[in-house]
């Protein structure tokens, strides 16, 4: 028996009860006409995992939409940019939101079945997984609500449309939080202030709120019991014999400055451990990694409060401080743009290469037709970054949720298609990486843009913040700057971007449980804020402003402005023209059918003026007086017709033939002939065009 729940403030309703009845958990969520549903699935794992391993996946089928997918292969594969971000997004909200010793299996799975642009489904994808949860057997510690913002002509607008988020939009930004707080935030935003950020995420927060209370009235009202659960682990004892071992010295112990002797060093410690107590590991048939799992554990919450003791982190630095940074530019020779980023022991090479309209990359999605990007940037993450050997695949979510952070960093401050008609593609490959990698990008591709000679409108630079509070008494630190380790033991993951105005993305993830206060995120922001504007410092000592002049081995690029009655001609029947214009000239060539824009690239090797001549000449932009080397195609008793492009002749009439040779002109020239021809007059409603010859000597 099926039950439906409506929120009327919000426009939601979802049933429980209806369809995948053998799923733990299931919620057909509805907005106006956009449906989803949400499952959870979980299972007992056979071995432990020492993590959670749960596992997120959004899918958007074409079908939802009334579409077909484009290609050959008429169904989806493997999951898009959009939708591994959406499912990062839920995952990074819930993960940890349960019980810190449930390691069960578990599985959400949200699929859309019908989209309305009103009602975009990736935001209510995190709402609907919240209910499915809540609903289920799962001992989940929510529930989670999730609001989506976007600021439209200088008014922020909660739960936008489709055309809202992408249209004239200065941000668009996803908040997630619980009863107690936020604990979630994703978005990009057009220089904003702190001050207003905080101020709308605590909006966001009274609408969570509320969709919180629904989803636990409709757990109340259906009477849903969580399973429990019993690993066969004494967890108690575990515990006890960690907190007894790990003593002042040994925590103290991992105060060293280098990630690698540090690392080595707390696998002693753990070695150690084993050697004591390795009695009681036998006699129980613990396994390692649940010794490593409370090792891990304790150690984090000894650190935190010995950081906090000491007010000094574990590699010396002070709460505010920035590790050390180094950056150069142009160290690739045949890029068209490069940077070298340092901060202590994470570096990101990147590239920067320019191209045509024909390089941007094709996006088909549900909500839209297919169209084009004119910016990417795709990072890289190799294994010997942090000393690992695995397979190299194709990119993970991973390598994509962190080039999104760092490429939605620019999203407001790149140059407008009509100044700078280039396609960019950024490449950042993590040559080593301690944490913070996705900021390393942000600020390398800043700085290897500037050396392309990419006229960016402000510089751009990133910082991750990190925060520790003290279990005994709940005292708090904000980190700036944070190390892989840091970031391991810490509550917060807050990475903002930003110029010397305002920020331009931020991400944030919440370990903690409950929320934090309004005075927390205050000073998070604050230092995020002075850590940025001294990264931004660091990097203006190398550039401070973009070259002046591109690269030679960038395409030149001229855009000419034709009729759009005339674009037909220039592309020719089955796009012969444009075809035969590219493969002669060695150039390439975009049209704009909306405004008449044509653009046409070439490379050092390219043959530009020719294609500029034929696009102009094919465009009717011909000018009297204007001269071309011409091909004479036919000869007639009263002059010559000469092609000035193929598909474009003149007629020179016997009188504007050089008087010597006018008498025997049939005889002087030939099919085939190169001539040179001065344009007399053109006219553009009948396109005819009288030429006359010129004598290649005046």
């Amino acid at each position: 028996m099926s039950k439906i729940f409506k929120l009327d403030e919000f426009g939601y309703s979802v049933e429980i009860g209806k369809v995948a009845g053998q799923a733990d958990g299931a919620a057909w969520f509805r907005q106006g006409d956009t449906l989803l549903l949400a499952t959870v699935v979980s299972n007992p794992s056979k071995e432990f995992p020492g993590f959670l391993p749960l596992m997120i996946d959004y899918r958007e089928p074409f079908s939802a939409a009334g579409k077909i997918p484009g290609g050959y292969y008429k169904r989806e594969g493997k999951s898009t940019d959009k939708e591994v971000l959406t499912s990062r997004l839920i995952d990074r909200a819930i993960r940890p939101l349960f019980p810190e010793t449930y390691f069960h299996n578990l599985q959400v799975i949200v699929t859309v079945y019908s989209v309305d642009k009103n009602f975009t489904p990736g935001k209510l994808a995190l709402l609907a997984s919240s209910i499915a949860l809540t609903v289920s057997k799962v001992p989940f510690l929510g529930p989670v609500g999730s609001v989506e913002v976007s600021k439209v002509d200088g008014k922020w607008i909660f739960d936008p449309s489709y055309d809202q988020t992408t249209v004239g939009s200065d941000a668009r930004v996803v908040f997630a939080g619980t009863e107690e707080g936020i604990c979630m935030v994703e978005g990009h935003l057009n220089q904003i202030s702190e001050s207003e950020f905080l101020d709308i995420m605590f909006q966001s927060h009274d609408r969570i709120k509320k969709q919180v209370e629904w989803q636990k009235q409709i757990k109340k009202e259906l009477a849903v019991v969580e399973e429990s659960y019993d690993d066969g682990i004494d967890w108690v004892s575990w515990r006890a014999r960690v907190d007894s071992f790990l003593t002042l010295d040994r925590v103290d112990s991992m105060y060293i400055s280098d990630k690698i002797a540090r690392g080595k060093n707390q696998k002693s410690l753990k070695e150690e451990f084993n050697k004591q107590y390795s009695k009681e590991i036998e006699e129980s048939k613990t396994h390692d990694s649940v010794i490593d799992y409370v090792l891990d554990m304790i150690l984090k919450e000894k650190l935190t409060d010995r950081v906090i003791d000491k007010k000094s982190r574990v590699d010396g630095r002070a709460f505010d401080e920035v590790r050390k940074i180094a950056t150069e530019v142009g160290l690739l020779p045949t890029t068209h743009g490069s940077a070298l980023f340092n901060r202590g022991k994470t570096q990101a090479l990147v590239s920067v290469t320019l191209g045509g309209g024909q390089d941007e990359q094709k996006i088909e999605g549900i909500m839209d037709e297919p169209k084009g990007s004119a910016f990417m940037l795709n990072y890289n993450f190799p294994p010997f970054s942090v000393g690992e050997c695995r397979p190299m695949r194709g990119p993970g979510r991973r390598e994509v949720g962190h080039g999104h952070l760092a490429a939605s960093s620019f999203t407001y401050v790149l140059p407008s298609k009509e100044d700078f008609p280039y396609t960019i593609r950024i490449v950042a490959d993590m040559l080593e990486s301690d944490g913070s990698t996705s900021m390393a990008t942000t600020c390398g591709s800043t700085m290897a843009l500037m050396d392309t000679g990419v006229p960016l409108k402000k510089m751009v630079g990133g910082v991750a913040m990190g925060l520790l509070r003290r279990y005994s008494d709940g005292a708090w630190a904000v980190l700036t700057d944070i190390s892989g380790f840091e970031d391991a033991f810490g509550l917060m993951d807050f990475k903002v971007t930003g110029t010397d105005k305002g920020i331009c993305a931020i991400q944030m993830d919440i370990k903690s449980k409950a929320g934090f206060s309004k005075e927390v995120f205050e000073s998070a922001l604050d230092q995020a804020k002075k850590g940025r504007l001294y990264i931004l410092g660091e990097m203006q000592k190398v550039m401070s402003q973009s070259n002046t002049e591109l690269s030679p081995l960038v395409p030149k690029v001229v855009t000419i402005t034709v009729p759009t009655d005339k674009i037909g001609a220039i592309i020719g029947t089955g796009g012969k023209v444009i075809r035969e214009i590219t493969e002669k000239t060695g150039t390439t060539i975009d049209i704009d059918g909306n405004d008449g824009k044509v653009r046409i690239y070439g490379g050092p090797s390219a043959d530009l003026d020719r294609a500029i001549a034929w696009v102009k000449v094919l465009g009717g932009n011909i000018e009297s007086g204007s001269r071309y080397m011409g091909i004479i195609r036919r000869i007639a008793d009263f002059g010559l017709f000469v092609e000035l492009v193929p598909g474009c002749d003149g007629l020179v009439h016997v009188s504007n033939i050089p008087r010597e040779k006018q008498r025997a002109f049939m005889n002087e020239y030939k099919i085939d002939q190169n001539v040179l021809v001065e344009v007399i007059s053109y006219e553009a409603d009948t396109g005819r065009i009288r030429l006359k010859l010129i004598e290649e000597n005046k």
